[in-house]
């Protein structure tokens, strides 16, 4: 397993409490130099910014680049999968499709968390998980033909009304037949959904390919009381050797709250490196 610390593609403006907002100039070298391996970078719109010299940057740190995450997308410009206007729904999906040539430009897979919306948002429950599903259809081949990967992200109800779960984005993606559907796991948002954080690990192992920390207060592991040798133990008796992702909010400040993360959990997969 190996650390890496969230952060923003340039053209993100905020809010975004759960990463290190700043000049990359700024925060590679700093994530760097703290002893983190890679940057998972949060994007909002990239046709916005240029590639090439957010590319460089990374490579110039020693980083690698890990994966890329939309919830700018929604937060920032209004637009969600599960939105009630038809327009925005169709703006969003097109949205993504850019994200995911960035994905296969950079060779990294992006995932769908919050970005999804709520199916509240539609007349009937069952129409706005119609509206989901048709999404994926469309988006999950679009990434087929760029030999690219989705993944869904489980989130609270804070976020979301549906795929709050693991065993239930198992199911859904089960339910679509796809090859290219993988999900990731946030401790956050399991703490306040599934029942057991260890056996819902054990269910998705077959799709898990991406793990984000942050602790049952939402700061750095090792602030609330999750149970993290035992969260740590259970990956490495999954054989997850994948990364594990630093997303939450940014107390007191990032450089410092990167500092505590690594010092905390470091120490936690130095046997299994």
């Amino acid at each position: 397993m190996k650390l890496c610390y969230m952060s923003t593609t340039p053209e993100v403006g905020g809010p975004m409490p759960l990463a290190w907002l700043a000049d990359l100039d700024r925060v590679l070298p700093a994530v760097a130099e703290l002893g983190y391996e890679g940057i998972e970078l949060q994007t909002r719109d990239p046709g916005a910014f240029d590639h090439d010299a957010v590319r460089q940057k990374i490579q110039a740190a020693r980083l690698e680049l890990v994966a890329l995450s939309t919830g700018p997308i929604g937060i920032e410009d209004g637009l969600y999968i599960c939105h009630k206007d038809a327009d925005a729904r169709e703006k969003a999906i097109e949205r993504y499709k850019t994200v995911i040539d960035l994905a296969s430009e950079w060779n990294v897979d992006s995932s769908i968390g919050g970005f999804r919306g709520r199916a509240a948002n539609a007349p009937s429950r069952e129409e706005g998980l119609g509206w989901f599903r048709a999404a994926i259809d469309q988006l999950g081949e679009y990434a087929e033909q760029r030999g690219r990967r989705i993944i869904l992200e489980p989130q609270c109800r804070i976020n979301t009304d549906f795929l709050m779960t693991i065993p239930e984005t198992v199911e859904f993606i089960k339910s679509t037949g796809a090859s290219n559907l993988v999900l990731e796991a946030d401790m956050f948002h399991m703490a306040l959904e599934e029942t057991s954080i260890t056996a819902a690990l054990v269910r998705g192992r077959e799709y898990l390919v991406h793990v984000q920390l942050g602790d049952s207060n939402r700061l750095a592991p090792g602030q609330g009381f999750l149970p993290w040798r035992d969260i740590i133990e259970v990956l490495r008796a999954l054989d997850y050797d994948g990364w594990l992702s630093m997303e939450f909010i940014q107390k007191p400040n990032s450089e410092t709250a990167a500092r505590m993360a690594m010092e905390f959990v470091r120490p936690l997969i130095a046997d299994y490196r």
